[in-house]
């Protein structure tokens, strides 16, 4: 696999809420290891709000199982994951694959029918790509982020001409 071609998501979407679920359904794919901040919610504001509750419904009545992977304070994700009705993988470290395989294995899921949805080129898709996961970029909810965040938007600008949002 070429260099760059490892920051190259195999799909993009405005918002979880634009990505074709049931034809994601209908090619195999019957797991999510789902980003949380500016992927779900705001950065730093673990709120369930009425639509996102509704696509996660939705989600699972299609028939997907859903683990949360996040970078953040374990103990956050933890509990915002029960708030949900959702698992969360107990590691982090993204874009490590040991952090997406702690998701697979929570998941109890394969590579080959897991798909990853994440707002961050850098974290969510280059290690759910080195996974050989399916990969969903979609673009960040809201432009206030962490710093280290606003670095590695910087990075993708450079390597691969992603522009704000």
């Amino acid at each position: 696999m070429k260099f760059l071609s490892w920051f190259q998501p195999d799909q993009t979407a405005g918002s979880i809420y634009d990505i074709p679920l049931e034809d994601l359904w209908n090619r195999g794919y019957h797991n999510i290891i789902l980003d949380i901040d500016n992927t779900i919610t705001p950065w730093n504001q673990y709120h369930v709000n009425p639509r996102l509750d509704h696509w996660l419904r939705r989600t699972e009545k299609t028939g997907f199982r859903i683990c949360l992977l996040s970078n953040s304070k374990q103990q956050k994700v933890q509990q915002f994951a029960a708030e949900l009705g959702v698992i969360a993988a107990p590691g982090r470290g993204k874009p490590c694959v040991r952090a997406f395989q702690s998701a697979l294995s929570a998941l109890e899921s394969r590579s080959c029918d897991t798909l990853v949805i994440g707002d961050q080129i850098l974290t969510d898709i280059l290690g759910g790509n080195w996974t050989g996961l399916y990969t969903i970029l979609v673009d960040p909810m809201d432009p206030r982020e962490f710093i280290g965040t606003k670095f590695n938007r910087w990075i993708e600008r450079l390597l691969v001409g992603r522009k704000p949002t």
